[in-house]
């Protein structure tokens, strides 16, 4: 996408940096586990809803961004047999860094004082800690690294800029995402794959983040 936009129209003489920062909210499915043996069946599955700040550089078609976010975690569990089921979820906190590198195509709207753009990219995310309500570590996994719940994301959204002056503008942003399922589920569903009778099977989810800042055109 963004070597489309570098060929197409002279871009190269187009490209203006611009950095700034401000407020983030990302929130969404961690990933999940899901187990079937001899009739009964049992599943797992970790939500984070984060708030906090992100700075980002733009290059015009392009914009990598860096984030410190934390918030709620919930993390869910079913059991089911024939004739019955049971489930239950505890609530918890966790932290994380998160990382994001998006192409975009900018469309001049209106007196050329507001941007609109499509956004598509990846990202990474870095889980710090994450703790149940009673502060054990991964929901009492205490064996497992909070890092093991770190996800690369396909993202993709729309975004805008509005100019409050000639050098300083507001952006929001808002992106959907896939998030592929952590090594902490990966890791489980590889190690119980080849148990006879067992069929294991590991999975990403969905989320959203939303973004608003203020930036400075250099």
């Amino acid at each position: 996408m963004v070597f489309a936009a570098f060929v197409a129209g002279g871009a190269f003489a187009q490209v203006q940096l611009s950095a700034g920062g401000g407020f983030v909210f990302d929130g969404g499915r961690v990933g999940g586990l899901s187990l079937e043996a001899f009739g009964e069946s049992f599943s797992e599955h970790i939500n984070h809803f984060g708030f906090g700040g992100f700075a980002f550089l733009d290059a015009t078609f392009a914009e990598l961004s860096f984030g410190f976010m934390g918030g709620p975690a919930r993390f869910g569990w079913e059991v089911s047999w024939p004739g019955g089921s049971e489930s239950d979820t505890m609530s918890g906190s966790f932290l994380a860094l998160d990382f994001s590198l998006l192409g975009k195509f900018p469309i001049v709207l209106g007196g050329g004082n507001m941007t609109f753009f499509p956004m598509l990219g990846i990202g990474y995310n870095v889980v710090l800690s994450s703790r149940d309500e009673d502060g054990n570590d991964n929901f009492e996994r205490s064996d497992d690294s909070a890092t093991e719940l770190n996800t690369f994301r396909i993202q993709f959204g729309i975004g805008g800029d509005i100019d409050l002056s000639d050098t300083v503008f507001f952006r929001g942003s808002i992106l959907g995402q896939y998030r592929f399922a952590p090594s902490l589920y990966r890791d489980i569903a590889d190690g119980r794959s080849v148990v006879p009778g067992l069929s294991v099977d590991h999975h990403g989810g969905f989320g959203v983040s939303v973004r608003l800042a203020i930036g400075v055109r250099f």
